[in-house]
């Protein structure tokens, strides 16, 4: 049986790219949620203005399958 791997995708919010919870290296909270983000940039403008950014993005649940 090949081992699966749950891996849980979160949505920068200022760019809407998908970022692994796990290996994110930017995130921030706002209102007891996090939030992560692909880059430095995304994180910096978030951490200006959090109320625009804050609205609810989903996340995503992947379940993978390693080879």
């Amino acid at each position: 049986m090949i081992p699966q791997r749950r891996t849980i995708m979160a949505t920068d919010p200022v760019c809407y790219m998908v970022v692994d919870e796990e290996d994110a290296q930017y995130k921030s909270t706002y209102r007891d949620a996090e939030y992560y983000f692909c880059c430095a940039y995304c994180k910096k403008q978030f951490d200006a203005d959090p109320k625009r950014y804050s609205r609810i993005v989903p996340d995503m649940n992947i379940d993978s399958v390693s080879c």
